[in-house]
């Protein structure tokens, strides 16, 4: 007998998987994708993976492609507030309806492959066989897919065929699963590198390169390494970051994304670099021939596209003077505290902070007292994986913080005594958890969007 759940139900469902199992094999993957009878091959994919800066990167090549009239696939993780947020097409989120019925659809073939002896599919590969499930059915052109953790094993890399494989920058996170090394977490990523497929990855760390360049050998995929020396010229605001690209497929021209942190430039090259390929090899340009002339194509397509992307909780400005920011893990403070120290105001600069205990806390607690921070808002979040605030609160006082710190409870009473505190001329920083983020979307959408 089928089920047919309602979505609260689905949603419901979907949360309690990670007690009941654990990940499988691609072998497990693909022969869900097969029992759900998807046609990969009329979709165009472009896999992701990377330690930071990948969700980005996926938001701006969706969008572009989706400037471009294409209809687009986009599969994300984590989500912030609701789970419909991984997956959208045309960056639109789904509808809890289409949601609910793609999964009844991958609810009734587990039952069915249950049956047969397959294990049941984890939470990330459930919802990876939802997303693909949507896409299929909406006959998308493009799909653009975020791998969950790492690549060689990621549920995402049980694709035949992907259009294009793109890496962003690689450090040190998730080590207890991926390697000790950079090394060894690069060789993991460089697990989606497909046989004569195109790779473009982001080429600032020499022992990186070396890994993904040699797994691109034996895959004989050919590479595009990219680095700073493609742009010049990047000028901040404080709403934007401008740069011109002085090499590769775009040479002369200027863009603006709508980020005030630099590292959002390294996704941005990336994503061009992968666009260009992808309209290259799809002549994407000449589609829209009859209705843009050379100039509207690069004003509107690729301008506006990176220009108007949107990606939540990444530096995200949510009110004047108020910033949310997922950073949670060595190389992402790395990044936010060169924006933080580099960010002009006239008032005093505040931070937010919250963090799990699976991440090297006292490490990002070290670099945030090195700032001029004025003062600190420890938080909990509602998570068994969240640190005790007495736990982080004494980190600061060890690492001999000299901004004041506060201790609170939960995300919404810190924020909305952070709000309460901050003068006109101030500004807040909201960072350390992705868990936290969400926390004070979601209060956000409750509290002020009503």
């Amino acid at each position: 007998m089928e089920s047919i759940f309602n979505y609260e139900e689905a949603v419901k469902y979907i949360d309690e998987i990670p007690k009941f199992t654990k990940k499988n094999t691609l072998e497990h993957t693909k022969a869900f994708l097969e029992g759900l009878k998807i046609n990969q091959n009329k979709m165009k994919i472009i896999h992701v993976a990377g330690t930071n800066g990948k969700g980005s990167v996926c938001a701006m090549i969706s969008n572009v492609l989706s400037k471009a009239e294409k209809k687009t696939g986009l599969f994300t993780s984590p989500h912030l507030v609701k789970v419909n947020e991984r997956v959208k097409i045309n960056n639109e989120m789904i509808s809890d309806e289409a949601f609910t019925e793609a999964f009844n659809i991958v609810k009734n073939k587990v039952t069915e492959m249950e049956s047969k002896g397959y294990p049941h599919p984890s939470y990330f590969e459930f919802l990876f066989l939802l997303a693909m499930n949507i896409f299929d059915k909406e006959n998308v052109d493009y799909v653009v897919l975020e791998t969950g953790l790492g690549g060689r094993l990621d549920a995402t890399n049980s694709i035949l065929n992907p259009l294009i494989t793109v890496i962003t920058s690689i450090g040190l996170d998730h080590m207890e699963y991926l390697g000790d090394t950079v090394e060894d977490i690069a060789g993991e990523k460089a697990g989606i590198i497909k046989e004569n497929i195109p790779v473009v990855f982001w080429a600032e760390n020499e022992e990186v390169c070396k890994v993904i360049e040699g797994k691109a050998i034996q895959k004989k995929a050919p590479t595009y390494p990219i680095n700073y020396s493609y742009c010049k010229n990047i000028i901040k605001t404080d709403k934007s970051v401008d740069f011109c690209i002085q090499s590769g497929y775009y040479l002369g021209c200027d863009f603006s994304i709508p980020f005030i942190s630099d590292y959002q430039v390294a996704n941005a090259l990336i994503a061009i670099n992968a666009i260009g390929i992808v309209f290259e090899k799809d002549d994407i340009k000449k589609d829209l021939s009859e209705k843009l002339t050379d100039k509207e194509f690069e004003e509107i397509v690729l301008k506006q596209g990176l220009k108007s992307v949107k990606w939540e909780g990444r530096m995200e400005n949510v009110f004047e003077g108020v910033f949310l920011d997922g950073a949670h893990n060595g190389p992402g403070i790395d990044e936010f505290i060169k924006t933080f120290n580099e960010y002009k105001c006239n008032g005093k600069k505040k931070i937010l902070f919250s963090v799990v205990k699976d991440k090297d806390y006292d490490y990002m607690v070290s670099q945030i007292s090195k700032t001029e921070v004025s003062v600190v808002y420890v938080t909990g979040i509602d998570s068994d994986r969240g640190l005790d605030v007495s736990e982080i609160k004494k980190d600061f006082e060890k690492n001999n913080c000299k901004a004041k710190v506060e201790n609170f409870d939960n995300a919404k009473v810190a924020f909305s005594k952070a709000l309460i505190d901050r003068k006109e001329e101030d500004v807040l920083f909201c960072v350390g958890s992705l868990y936290l983020i969400g926390e004070i979307k979601k209060y956000i959408n409750e509290r002020y969007t009503q």
